[in-house]
């Protein structure tokens, strides 16, 4: 089978899959199931986010590797996805180290919330992952050759704004569209590219700004470089608080027209996520969190 993608919901007593259109008679949950490109089934729950995961195929550039993995669980409070690394397009190596398949097990809240106070993400590894299981990590590298550089701005990423690890871990440090998802129009607002740790969807840049999407615009973030980010590119950073409403907040999020929070990717620094606005269960960060050396404990903020 070239590609596998599935949600299972998973219930008190039991694990269900029911075809076309039934219902989880421990719950009375609503589940719907649909073929996947290329082999595999979809199993959406009601308020699962299974229909944000693209089906997954190995593109014959990559014959070398196995096909890509991608598989969502749902469970009571979480959703669970599990993938190989593999990405579904040709991979190109801009790194000493060679493509690995991985083994991943990644959660987040299925029914986010906002905290209090914004939470740093990690300095090091996995911040979040995008819909094809892959994972995205912060704006900077590690403490070698240059010292917590941001990777975008020495130009050290593919196409798709990525590359691997020591490990052959490949990951973002950014996010393309095109690479994520295909068949939205340039001047349409972006569909969901990725999850954060927290629970919030991240989209891509585009989105509705009012409710009823008469007009879309592209979010921008509100950090500013202050110097030369080769290296300690948190340093060479400050988040300039703005009454633009295209302007996102110092996590690169806002609340939407339709009153939910959630992240963008955009073009500048940080790219993806500048911190988490909701609450993170500290075992979602998988192994590779790294120390807080290089950056400040929390963004500077700048008022105009």
């Amino acid at each position: 089978m070239e590609s596998r993608v599935r949600l299972i919901f998973v219930a008190a007593a039991a694990v269900l899959c029911l075809g076309a259109l039934g219902s989880d008679p421990a719950s009375g949950q609503a589940v719907l199931s649909q073929p996947a490109t290329g082999g595999g089934s979809v199993a959406a729950v009601a308020d699962c986010p299974v229909e944000t995961f693209p089906s997954v195929s190995r593109d014959p550039a990559n014959s070398r590797w196995p096909a890509p993995l991608l598989e969502i669980t749902c469970t009571a409070d979480q959703v669970v996805v599990t993938g190989n690394g593999i990405p579904g397009y040709a991979f190109k190596r801009t790194t000493p180290s060679d493509l690995r398949e991985q083994s991943y097990e990644w959660r987040f809240p299925r029914q986010p919330e906002l905290a209090d106070d914004s939470t740093s993400i990690p300095l090091l590894g996995a911040v979040a992952i995008a819909v094809n299981g892959l994972p995205i990590y912060g704006p900077n590298e590690g403490e070698f050759p240059d010292p917590y550089g941001d990777p975008v701005y020495v130009g050290i990423l593919d196409d798709c704004l990525g590359h691997t690890a020591r490990r052959g871990d490949y990951h973002y440090h950014a996010l393309l569209l095109a690479c994520l998802t295909s068949g939205v129009a340039p001047e349409a607002a972006s569909p969901v590219i990725g999850w954060s740790f927290d629970g919030f969807a991240i989209y891509g840049p585009r989105g509705c700004a009012d409710g009823a999407c008469t007009e879309v615009v592209e979010y921008v973030s509100g950090w500013q470089r202050s110097g030369d980010p080769t290296t300690y590119a948190w340093d060479k950073h400050d988040y300039v608080e703005s009454a633009d409403l295209n302007v996102l907040d110092q996590c690169n999020g806002h609340t939407g027209p339709q009153g939910d929070y959630h992240y963008h990717a955009t073009s500048g620094f940080p790219y993806v996520l500048g911190c988490y606005s909701g609450y993170v269960d500290p075992s979602a960060l998988g192994p590779s969190r790294g120390p807080d050396r290089g950056r400040r404990r929390g963004p500077r903020t700048i008022r105009e």
